[in-house]
């Protein structure tokens, strides 16, 4: 399935070069500009390379079915070939759909040279791809395509568009990568100068001098990732390379040795989607079975898929990198292997990576249950996601960035237990947290260690939060600190941390009143920071949004999104669904009232109606043998035969048969009042799990507990929320290349 690109190029190639939108940026007037960017244009672009348009930064381009629809081979023959056999077969535009059952992956499914082709499932509870011991997912593939060195002559501003370059020549329509050596180092391999810090935007990565923790060496982790419109001149002497979008960061300089690197178009993915299944881990003889990931792309987007058990022995289930104005989005994802309750790594690790939209997606269990950004990333939104079960003894559901090099990053409208810019490895600046609701605790999980809302670390510099929620559950126990336990902990050893922050808007439990502080904002900062000072905002008015541009408050919904109301009774799943939920638009925020958290101020958001309304998925479930039971203080605890040691926690919901009325909560954290009667854990070891129940039944509680509850899932649960008078506008500011 291999193509050489230029294969598919049209003989005739045109450059389009829209007008930049005249349309403001909803955070005028309470961000400087020096602190945010246009966060309207991550996800998909308006214009694909090949001429596809999208209706806004989180739809897919429409296309058309190829060939007839997939069935499986059956009796776990491997369907690998076959699928990729039609989706090589498949013309640009269109997408190879796949019929009910189960797909066979044994072998390695190679999207890494389909171009704008879609692999459809019919939904993610009638498609599965079972994913082997040897099978294997990926969009891209790493291989080196080319480099020139971007040269003195190029506009290295922020917002530039245009630059010049020497050596080979960049493929125009394809992603290419823009690095620069880090504070202080320039040359060859970034090996000429001094690591320092210079005291303002700094960017050093896995050095001992900028992290918590000594890790392998280098020198070079700014990257953004852009798509190259038109290249005119020769580069073996000198061109001009038109890219979008423009640059993020104001420290780009000749000075630092930019480069500009891009993959073998024959590898990269462009304008692939992969939607509506269900992708299944479980089946190996170990953790080690099957990957997904996606390497080297642009316009890409998984949209609708279940993700169970991702592999994350090593480290991370979905390994996600080089890749730029992508779209991750109404994806559910449990994180560990529910057949043998194994696995601590990672759900989500993505690195070097742009523009690009996680929207909208829930994950439930793993060693941490986060997306976990490693690095080498600006520009991207993540936005209405939401994240729950981590299998440790620490807070930390939620997202972390961990490693060197994330700029102008946008959290917004999230519900995370805590959510970190940690120093492990390396620098942050200009990192923006809006809207989220950070609850200080993986609900209803007590008693956890390391409590906090949001951690700007040592070296995370021009932080913004704006109008969050923050402790709902009481359990961080300061307001601003060094200390895990403060809503808002910052590094110690780095005093421009709190400094350059900005706070604002912000509801906590421990002041019990939103905190609109003139002190908090870096109105005047000194040189060298001066040009980052942000004027104390003129009123307590906040957007709906930072990266919708035009949205509106919606408080009784109609806001015109396509994934806004959502199911939650079916007549038989996933169809016939007879009740919906809307929460407000904003749900979450100091001009928010009437929610159920927080005092008012925060409403599930959309993924987070969809996870409690959804049904168990029972074919995932194990059946365990309650032997004994205690109540005491308000917690029952049940012995239980069987539970799995080899992870450290068993978390989550579960349910009961054969168990006395009594035994079952009625009101509390552990009650979700849902009819199939599950309840929430609040405590487990490797033979007892616990949960609250407010009166002692005064009965043995025996019967059989069924666990881990994982979600039956299919993408139409969200459903369009009509009714818009103000939809967003498009992104703004772009140019695409039709070809």
């Amino acid at each position: 399935m291999r193509r050489d690109f230029k294969h598919l190029l049209p003989l005739i190639s045109i450059l389009m070069l829209f007008p930049t939108l005249s349309y403001g940026q909803s955070w005028s007037g309470v961000l400087a500009t020096s602190r945010a960017i246009d966060w309207g244009s991550a996800g998909l672009p308006a214009t694909f390379p090949d001429g596809e348009t999208t209706t806004n930064p989180w739809t897919p381009p429409t296309r058309t079915q190829c060939g007839s629809t997939l069935s499986p081979l059956g009796s776990g023959q491997n369907d690998g070939p076959k699928i990729a056999t039609a989706i090589s077969s498949c013309p640009a535009g269109h997408y190879v759909l796949l019929g009910s059952g189960t797909f066979t992956i044994n072998s390695r499914l190679a999207l890494d040279g389909a171009i704008n082709v879609s692999l459809r499932g019919s939904g993610a509870q009638s498609t599965k791809l079972n994913i082997g011991s040897s099978g294997a997912i990926t969009l891209g593939d790493a291989s080196s395509g080319g480099n020139c060195s971007l040269t003195s002559g190029s506009n290295y501003s922020q917002g530039s568009t245009s630059l010049t370059c020497s050596g080979s020549t960049p493929p125009v329509g394809s992603p290419v990568q823009l690095q620069q050596c880090d504070t202080g180092m320039s040359g060859s391999g970034c090996a000429t100068g001094t690591e320092a810090d210079n005291g303002s935007v700094w960017i050093c990565g896995q050095q001992t001098l900028c992290s918590n923790q000594s890790a392998n060496g280098g020198h070079e982790f700014e990257y953004q990732t852009v798509l190259v419109t038109a290249v005119s001149g020769n580069c073996s002497s000198s061109c001009t390379v038109s890219i979008t979008p423009g640059l993020y960061m104001r420290n780009w300089a000749y000075a630092r040795t930019p480069t500009m690197t891009w993959n073998s178009t024959a590898y990269t993915a462009i304008g692939v989607g992969l939607e509506d299944l269900t992708i299944d881990f479980t089946s190996g003889t170990s953790n080690n079975n099957g990957t997904f990931s996606i390497n080297q792309a642009y316009a890409v987007w998984i949209k609708g898929v279940r993700f169970i058990g991702p592999n994350a022995s090593a480290c991370c289930g979905l390994s996600l990198s080089a890749f730029g104005n992508s779209l991750f989005m109404n994806n559910y994802t449990f994180a560990t292997n529910p057949r043998t309750a194994s696995g601590e790594g990672l759900p989500i690790q993505p690195s070097t990576y742009s523009t690009s939209l996680f929207l909208n997606n829930f994950v439930q269990g793993g060693g941490i249950s986060s997306m976990e950004e490693q690095g080498f990333n600006s520009g991207n939104v993540y936005a209405f996601n939401y994240f729950r079960d981590n299998n440790t003894s620490q807070v930390y559901a939620g997202d972390a960035e961990h490693s060197a090099s994330p700029n102008f990053e946008l959290r917004e409208g999230d519900v995370y237990s805590e959510s970190e810019d940690d120093g492990t490895w390396g620098t942050h600046n200009f990192d923006t947290w809006f809207r989220d609701r950070i609850t200080c605790n993986d609900p209803p999980y007590i008693g956890e260690a390391g409590p906090r809302g949001i951690l700007m670390d040592n070296y995370a510099r021009f932080g913004n939060a704006i109008g969050n929620v923050l402790n709902e559950t009481d359990k961080c126990t300061g307001y601003k600190g060094t200390s895990v336990g403060d809503e808002f902990e910052f590094g110690g050893s780095d005093s421009l941390a709190e400094i350059t922050s900005m706070l604002w808007g912000n509801y906590d439990t421990i002041n019990a009143a939103v905190q609109w502080n003139s002190s908090e904002v870096p109105s005047n900062l000194p040189s060298p920071n001066t040009p980052y000072s942000n004027s104390v905002p003129s009123s307590h008015n906040l957007p709906a949004s930072f990266f919708m541009n035009s949205m509106t408050a919606h408080p009784s919904g109609g806001t015109g999104l396509s994934y806004w109301e959502v199911c939650t009774t079916w007549t038989s799943f996933p169809t016939s669904c007879s009740a919906t939920q809307t929460p407000p638009m904003p749900p979450i925020g100091p001009d928010v009232t009437g929610g159920p958290h927080a005092s008012g101020y925060g409403y599930d958001i959309p993924a987070e109606i969809a996870y409690k309304n959804l049904p168990v998925d029972a074919s995932y479930q194990n059946s365990y043998t309650i032997t004994g039971s205690n109540w005491s203080g308000g917690t029952e605890t049940l012995t239980v035969s069987g539970l799995p040691s080899s992870n450290k926690y068993t978390m989550g919901g579960f349910q009961t048969s054969g168990m006395n009325s009594a035994c079952l909560p009625s009101s509390g954290v552990s009650y979700t009042g849902r009819s199939d009667g599950e309840i929430l854990m609040t405590g487990s070891s490797t033979t007892t799990i616990s949960y609250a129940l407010a009166s002692n039944p005064n009965t043995s509680c025996t019967g059989t507990m069924r666990w881990p509850d994982v979600r039956q899932f299919d993408e139409s649960v969200y459903e369009s929320d009509s009714g818009g008078s103000n939809p967003p506008n498009p992104p703004t500011g772009l140019s695409a290349v039709v070809q």
